[in-house]
């Protein structure tokens, strides 16, 4: 029964993002959705005013509600609260640390059942007040990201780790021959690929130094780098410094992400500090491109080697960059070790990282707190 005491065959859940972009969490708010929607559950978007994910969610069939800029004005909080009160969700979930502020201080009062903070990243917290406020429990999407919440203070009652998903259809359909036209790389040549935002944490400066050895070995080689952000000035400034400029192209933000991943010969992510478990990796996984990374955040229970496994990719040190060129080279010089681990990659992805494991993961958490909260026992909630 829902709360007026009539048969209800599901959820409804509200998820609430404050970003403008597209970056990884709002890809999970995508799979989670679908999935979610596909087990019976209503699922309404909170979102930023002209952001991408309103866009292209309501494009997608999805019940979206706006709200300007990162939800944190007056104005902002009384959109919050009155599109609350008129969807009256079993589940709250917040996507980002903005939007645990702005949509926690609209939903006071409402009486929501369970209230769920996702945490993306392994960054120190600030404030861990308000997850213990606003919030049930903290998903965390990884272990790395666990113990940093834990470091902050937050007790292990209030701590999941739900790991992310990629679309394991999506990056093995992607077209060799269109990535490579678009990034302008000729079939002959290797090349490089980096998904990511351009942010100083993200390393590519790092892959920018390492590129000169890299090019004494492999002189055509191309580094493309898919992403937008505050960065691309002063990387295509370092990129002309170490006079590697040629050899580099930043596409910006892409939608052809599973073409340029079918297109490159090593999936390259020199992270310093921050990853909570990038999907850039798991997308890599799934299309058995060979990855090179920092064992940054979630990196390594990713690709294996935190339980005794084989390694499914290649580690090096943060901030290394004869140490990234190394091991960029020995990708390429050594093409049948390079598709074992991408091999044993595809199928760790496969087996602890699609939809259906983001799904069951998420369903969980809320079982758990709406069983606590006495909601769901015997009132007919199907948490399937």
């Amino acid at each position: 029964m829902d709360r007026n005491g009539d048969y209800d065959p599901g959820l409804t859940i509200a998820i609430v993002s404050t970003e403008r972009s597209w970056y990884g969490g709002e890809e999970q708010i995508r799979l989670l959705a679908h999935g979610l929607q596909s087990r019976k559950h209503r699922v309404h978007l909170l979102a930023r005013r002209r952001g991408v994910l309103a866009e292209r969610m309501r494009s997608a069939g999805f019940a979206v509600a706006e709200f300007i800029g990162n939800g944190r004005n007056p104005l902002a909080l009384w959109q919050l609260r009155r599109h609350l009160r008129r969807i009256r969700p079993d589940v709250l979930q917040y996507n980002d640390s903005h939007a645990l502020t702005a949509a926690g201080l609209a939903s006071g009062g409402l009486g929501i059942p369970a209230r769920i903070a996702m945490r993306h990243v392994s960054l120190p917290i600030r404030s861990s007040w308000r997850f213990r406020r606003w919030s049930d429990r903290v998903v965390c999407v990884s272990y790395a990201v666990a113990e940093a919440c834990r470091s902050a203070g937050l007790p292990d009652n209030m701590l999941r780790v739900v790991f992310p998903a990629a679309d394991c259809r999506r990056a093995p359909a992607g077209d060799r021959r269109k990535g490579r036209l678009a990034a302008g790389v000729g079939e002959g040549q290797p090349m490089i690929l980096v998904v990511a935002s351009l942010n100083e944490h993200k390393g590519h400066a790092v892959l920018l130094d390492a590129l000169p050895a890299v090019l004494e070995r492999h002189p055509r080689i191309r580094l493309i780098l898919a992403g937008d952000g505050p960065q691309k000035e002063s990387l295509q400034s370092r990129a002309k410094e170490r006079g590697v400029e040629a050899s580099v192209a930043l596409l910006g933000y892409r939608r052809d992400v599973p073409d340029l991943m079918q297109a490159a010969d090593v999936l390259v992510l020199p992270s310093l500090a921050g990853e909570g478990l990038a999907v850039t990796l798991l997308d890599a996984m799934f299309a058995g491109v060979p990855i090179v990374a920092t064992p940054i955040g979630g990196a390594v229970e990713l690709l294996g080697t935190s339980d005794g496994t084989e390694p499914a990719g290649r580690f090096v040190p943060p901030r290394d960059p004869d140490a990234l060129a190394r091991a960029i080279i020995d990708v390429l010089d050594r093409p049948e070790e390079s598709a074992r681990r991408s091999e044993r990659a595809r199928r760790r992805a496969e087996q602890s990282f699609t939809p259906e494991h983001l799904i069951d993961g998420m369903l969980a958490v809320y079982r758990e707190v709406l069983h606590s909260r006495q909601i769901d026992g015997g009132s007919g909630k199907k948490l399937t």
